[in-house]
């Protein structure tokens, strides 16, 4: 299995808060804390940013936790994903100018910008672990655009928005000029590249034919790979302008990372620390649904899926690049430094491990640490491609899943009621 080098010293995690297209608001706050008033059944529903607060405060510092995780874990990472993008769009723009001059070194510069490729994807599955504040907002437009899975990436959408970038307008209308700013999510992002940088048939993928699109197969394949590097080019622009208005967005005094530090104080929308670390706490949910259920459960036909409810390969993530390992290696790495607080700063480890232990949940943070290297030794003993191995080696990936599923079942009770966090309300009732 090919797995990259940790990105960086500076290298960190998150997952995001679960709360997908459509989701309620309520949700379930924990009731075993230790400094609660002792209510042994679940509290009543309140929004995700009001929290049930203990009537007796924990002793534990609260603040300095969100702190370090928002400087040492957040922070870092969405600024990493950003030098990645940037150095993807350099490295395809290379690439380009060699393809287009057909150059002898362009093999070499195409493998180098599929390099970059991976190297953008497995940071920002660092930073989908990380889903909170300016990520989330607008339906999570800002990641939808930058990477829209699992609902982007049919390569039939893709393949006429290649053409139309090519052509330099939609279908053939010269009073609509293609602006990738304009696309929707689904035909551009970090999808979008993985298919044009990665996809040895170079025929499309469409059933229907337009105008346009009509002539591509018959078109050289030097000039189709130079059509979709040069899409590719120009989506990973648009990529780095939508990491660069997240990071606008988190950072400086009014961004959404003060919010979270300065909780409890005049300016900030959260009342409390507590607020604040249970908004963090839902990133950690990405693990339920979207590892758990779809990156694993659905290509092992646990859920419905594209087969019906078979085992379906197709159905993993980057299946084009055979990098669904890597992605899901870089999940699991970012729950664990959420979890731990281990990410730039060596010196302050400060995490929710640390919180379960002023609390009595000495034995929870154990068995989530177990799981997660558990469900890390699985995953790094699969061989060959995600893909191949849900086909032929069908055991190994759900070994994979049940040792999520191990530390899923853990967040999903004792960790919440441990520490008098809430359970979002995709994950409510969901025992599986």
């Amino acid at each position: 299995m090919r797995v990259l080098s940790p990105l960086s010293a500076v290298a960190v995690a998150v997952t995001l808060l679960l709360s997908g297209c459509g989701e309620s608001s309520s949700s379930t706050a924990g009731s075993e804390f230790a400094g609660a008033n002792g209510s042994n059944g679940p509290t009543t529903p309140t929004t995700p940013t009001t929290p049930t607060t203990p009537t007796t405060p924990t002793t534990f510092d609260e603040a300095a936790l969100v702190s370090n995780l928002v400087n040492n874990v957040l922070t870092p990472a969405l600024v990493q994903f950003d030098e990645f993008a940037k150095a993807q769009k350099t490295q395809i723009g290379q690439y380009c100018v060699a393809e287009k001059a057909q150059s002898t070194e362009s093999a070499d510069l195409h493998e180098k910008a599929k390099d970059s490729w991976r190297a953008a994807m497995a940071s920002w599955q660092y930073v989908e672990m990380m889903q909170v504040g300016p990520i989330l907002t607008n339906g999570k437009e800002l990641k939808g655009n930058i990477y829209s899975w699992p609902a982007g990436g049919a390569l039939c959408n893709i393949d006429l928005d290649i053409v139309y970038h090519d052509d330099g307008v939609i279908n053939g209308n010269a009073n609509n000029p293609y602006n990738i700013k304009n696309r929707t999510t689904d035909r551009k992002g970090l999808i979008a590249i993985e298919h044009a940088l990665f996809n040895t048939n170079y025929d499309h993928n469409c059933t229907t034919v337009n105008d346009a699109l009509t002539p591509w197969n018959g078109k050289t394949i030097n000039e189709r790979k130079v059509a979709r590097c040069e899409f590719a080019s120009t989506v990973a622009g648009d990529i780095v302008d939508n990491s660069a208005e997240i990071l606008s967005r988190w950072q400086g005094d009014s961004g959404f990372a003060s919010q979270l530090i300065n909780a409890g104080n005049s300016g900030s929308q959260f009342d409390s620390a507590h607020t604040a670390l249970n908004e963090i706490s839902k990133a950690l949910f990405y693990m339920t649904k979207e590892l758990k259920d779809q990156k694993l459960g659905e290509p092992l036909g646990l859920f419905t899926n594209s087969c019906g409810s078979n085992i379906c390969p197709q159905d993993v993530e980057s299946d084009i690049s055979e990098h669904s390992k890597e992605n899901l290696l870089a999940n699991i790495r970012a729950f664990r430094q959420i979890f731990t607080g281990e990410g730039s700063n060596a010196d302050n480890t400060l995490g929710f491990d640390d919180f379960l232990d002023a609390e009595q949940g000495s034995d929870v943070k154990q068995r989530m640490l177990t799981g997660l290297d558990e469900a890390e030794a699985a995953l790094l003993a699969i061989d060959g491609s995600l893909k191949d191995a849900v086909e032929n080696d069908t055991a190994s990936v759900t070994n994979v899943h049940d040792k999520v599923k191990d530390v899923t079942d853990e967040l999903k009770n004792d960790f919440i009621n441990k520490l008098a966090l809430e359970l979002p309300q995709t994950s409510a009732g969901d025992n599986d």
